[in-house]
């Protein structure tokens, strides 16, 4: 018995057994698609359509979520807001740095509220969203004046004029995906809409709307962090 017993353990090997081969997916099944822990929203939408109030409800689904607009830049520290055009590049970039540097402290979700008129416009959040393990989530308000010009001109708490946000509409970009957004390429500068802007015009009669009339305007979330704050970034 002992010998039968040695004899059989003898022929076993520790060697790991070669597997069979797994069936491949049977034709026409979608591969699967990886999972995803953390989330940016991209938001889209002309002035006044109610970007920022949906960005607020994300906001309050998820509190640890922020929130980074184009527009915070032009908010000065006396609380009032001045939109000057010739810094629009630099508040575009410096809002992208914000985003970044978030995407790297691993929050989630980030919000990006900004009209986002172009698939190109998104792309730079889109290729970091890639290089962080980012799921990219395109979001519009879902208001029945979303297109209505004449009701976004008097919803609009920048004072767009109504032939600029009819002028946004007729250049806004339909039912983007996040691959057209990759696959997008920014136009030269004179082929740009004039009327694109992460930020907004001045008010009618040439007034500025202060964060008083524009509540939660600054990178909400992080208030107290100086990286996204414009503090001692610049003077103007």
């Amino acid at each position: 018995m002992e010998d039968t017993l040695v004899e059989s353990f003898g022929r076993l090997s520790l060697r790991p057994q070669p597997q069979p081969p797994r069936p491949p997916p049977a034709r026409g099944t979608a591969p699967r698609r990886p999972s995803f822990r953390k989330h940016l929203y991209l938001l889209r939408g002309l002035p006044g359509s109610g970007k920022t109030t949906l960005a607020r409800e994300l906001q309050r689904d998820s509190p640890r979520a922020v929130i980074f607009s184009t527009d915070d830049f032009f908010f000065q520290e006396d609380g009032t807001y001045e939109f000057k055009p010739d810094f629009l590049e630099e508040a575009h970039k410096w809002n992208q740095r914000r985003a970044r540097k978030a995407m790297r402290n691993g929050i989630s979700p980030i919000i990006i509220d900004n009209t986002n008129l172009h698939a190109w416009e998104m792309k730079p959040y889109a290729v970091m969203a890639l290089e962080h393990n980012y799921e990219v989530i395109f979001r519009e308000p879902d208001t029945g004046w979303k297109f209505n010009v004449p009701e976004l001109a008097r919803r609009n708490i920048h004072g767009v004029p109504r032939d600029k946000i009819q002028r946004m509409k007729e250049h806004y970009e339909r039912s983007v995906t996040f691959h057209s957004v990759l696959r997008a390429e920014k136009p030269p500068r004179a082929g740009r809409n004039p009327d694109r802007r992460g930020g907004s015009p001045p008010a009618r009669g040439g007034a500025w709307h202060s964060v008083a009339e524009c509540p939660g305007r600054r990178a909400r979330g992080l208030a107290g962090d100086s990286t996204f704050s414009r503090r001692g970034h610049h003077g103007h």
